[in-house]
């Protein structure tokens, strides 16, 4: 079987679509579309799931975007997180109670949460992992240290 214009059998021209895609500002999806067209035509991937997945990495890749700049701008040190918290060094602290704080539910609740303690028990450790947190589920985030609220130029 002979193809037009000397192009391969089964090559599609997606100059088009790149385009369009483009002009939506669906960057991600632009980027990704060459290498998900193959796999789609590998995987024989009905239309409505080669859709869904696109809509997916542009998703994905919005959201890293966003929480990514989110955490940038709010201030929070980076390398804190509930992840490479010790709990075996603070049994005073109850992991199940933190992991309920995690859920950012206290926010929604406009609720105050406050941790005292002596110097080294991880208070600040565990406040700025809220606030990644916090970032990830979607919310706005300003990391200040005591005595940069006080220090005037």
């Amino acid at each position: 079987m002979s193809t037009a214009a000397g192009t391969s059998q089964g090559r599609v021209d997606v100059d088009g679509t790149r385009l369009a895609l483009s002009q939506l500002g669906l960057s991600y999806v632009v980027e990704a579309l060459p290498q998900m067209l193959g796999d789609a035509v590998k995987e024989n991937l009905a239309p409505h799931r080669f859709l869904e997945k696109l809509l997916e990495v542009e998703l994905s890749r919005r959201e890293e975007r966003r929480i990514k700049t989110s955490l940038k701008l709010s201030g929070l040190p980076t390398g804190q997180t509930l992840g490479n918290f010790d709990f075996t060094f603070q049994p005073g602290i109850e992991k199940s109670r933190i992991e309920t704080l995690a859920t950012c539910a206290f926010i929604r609740d406009h609720a105050t949460v406050l941790a005292c303690g002596p110097p080294g028990t991880g208070k600040t450790h565990l406040a700025i992992a809220l606030g990644v947190k916090a970032v990830e589920n979607g919310f706005s985030v300003a990391f200040y240290r005591l005595e940069d609220l006080f220090c005037t130029p």
